[in-house]
């Protein structure tokens, strides 16, 4: 009795295992974020705010160049049209002048003049906006700038080729803006002849 075993006491400055206080601060040290993590948060947090700030600039910026870009397209379209319109103004004029003339009786030759008169000024402003005319008769066909509205025999012609004018037709700055209708030559077929028993 009175012997004690070397397990019994702990070896000096070796803390049992299993206290409370250990496992306190070790709570204590999973919980608790470092001062360091919590500033870089914050800073991550601060410029996730800016970017987003930034981008709805941008998109407010994008859509009020699209608006204005609108505009000036409308802008810009009704300025043509007044450009052409104005344009067309003397063109009237002198319609209205040879209408006065017919309605008066006057010199027939004087009227005619005045129509010529008018369509040259009519062909004009549209050669200036980039208008011009479809050459037809004699062409060979094509399909893109021609529409073939009926097929007739003539003598001489290749096949294929337009023998006249129906209706003029119009390019725009080497764009189709109305194709010219044409009748087209094609092959005569030979007669056949029937020889009849005497």
């Amino acid at each position: 009795m009175g012997h004690q075993h070397e397990g019994d006491h702990a070896k000096p400055g070796h803390p049992a295992h299993g206290g409370v206080g250990d496992g306190h601060a070790e709570a204590e040290g999973r919980g608790t974020p470092p001062t360091g993590d919590a500033a870089e948060l914050a800073r991550l947090t601060q410029e996730a705010a800016q970017a987003k700030d930034q981008c709805l600039r941008m998109l407010a910026d994008v859509e009020n160049t699209r608006k204005r870009w609108q505009r000036e397209k409308e802008e810009y379209t009704r300025f043509a049209a007044e450009t052409v319109m104005r344009a067309l103004l003397p063109i009237l004029d002198s319609l209205d002048q040879a209408l006065v003339a017919v309605d008066q009786k006057s010199d027939a030759d004087a009227v005619v003049k005045g129509v010529h008169l008018i369509h040259r000024q009519l062909h004009g402003v549209l050669e200036k906006e980039g208008v011009k005319r479809i050459p037809t008769v004699g062409e060979p066909f094509d399909p893109h700038r021609h529409e073939a509205v009926a097929q007739v025999e003539a003598d001489g012609v290749a096949d294929d080729t337009v023998v006249e004018e129906v209706q003029v037709g119009y390019t725009m700055h080497g764009k189709i803006i109305r194709p010219a209708m044409v009748k087209v030559a094609k092959l005569a077929r030979p007669s056949s002849t029937v020889d009849h028993p005497q």
